[in-house]
């Protein structure tokens, strides 16, 4: 089976008269200009605002956030004050806390997963192992 059709451009969509508002919205863009930090919500607590405070440099330094994220900043700083509450307190905090913690640092972009960090000590691997595969002799 082959593949469909490209999608057609909500401008070419509106020329021939195909556009329809409940499948492709009302064709609005929103603009967000880049660079600009979000706003803390009144809903943080003490602990957390002081995370926001702390965190919020490297976040925009990363480039992976922007006010459509601040909601999605505001629970991690939340998530990380208790964490770091519990282990001020001497106890472990829950795992899924810890796992939620780094979905949302690779969604910020303040963290990505091992396979972008790199390896230890600084050794990567250029060879390709399988470069000989099918190739033949002589040449």
């Amino acid at each position: 089976m082959k593949r469909g059709p490209k999608p057609q451009t909500l401008e070419t969509k509106a020329r021939r008269g195909t556009l329809r508002k409940d499948r492709d919205g009302d064709g609005s863009i929103s603009v967000v200009a880049a660079g600009d930090p979000p706003t803390m919500p009144d809903y943080l607590q003490p602990d957390a605002e002081e995370v926001w405070i702390e965190e919020i440099s490297r976040v925009m330094i990363s480039g992976g956030i922007t006010e459509l994220d601040s909601s999605l900043f505001a629970t991690y700083c939340s998530t990380e004050a208790l964490v770091r509450k519990a282990f001020k307190q001497g106890q472990a905090p829950p795992s899924s806390y810890l796992t939620e913690l780094r979905r949302m640092r690779e969604l910020l972009g303040i963290a990505g997963p091992r396979g972008r960090i790199g390896k230890p000590n600084g050794k990567t691997s250029i060879d390709n192992p399988f470069a000989k595969n099918g190739r033949r002799l002589g040449q």
